[in-house]
């Protein structure tokens, strides 16, 4: 297991940390750390999460949280140190 990080823009509204931890507990995944902030545009924010897994959850995770709603983009920083 190798620890990643998934950095995600995401649209400022009430429940969208919570959907987005949610998909993380439903699929049986463990955070090892999470950090949200505002962007200069305060309808975004930017969320980086920090987990641990091989490639293919890594790939899944990525994808599913794609299909979220209130997601805009999504990238995988796989050499970044939680």
């Amino acid at each position: 297991m190798e620890k990643f990080t998934v950095e995600l823009l995401v649209s400022n509204r009430y429940g969208v940390l919570n959907r987005i931890t949610g998909l993380y507990a439903r699929r049986g995944y463990n955070i090892d750390s999470l950090f949200v902030n505002e962007t200069e545009n305060p309808e975004v924010s930017r969320m980086t999460i920090c987990s641990h897994g091989d490639g293919d959850v890594q790939v899944q995770l990525v994808r599913q949280l794609r299909k979220l709603y209130d997601v805009r983009s999504v990238v995988l920083m796989a050499s970044v140190e939680c």
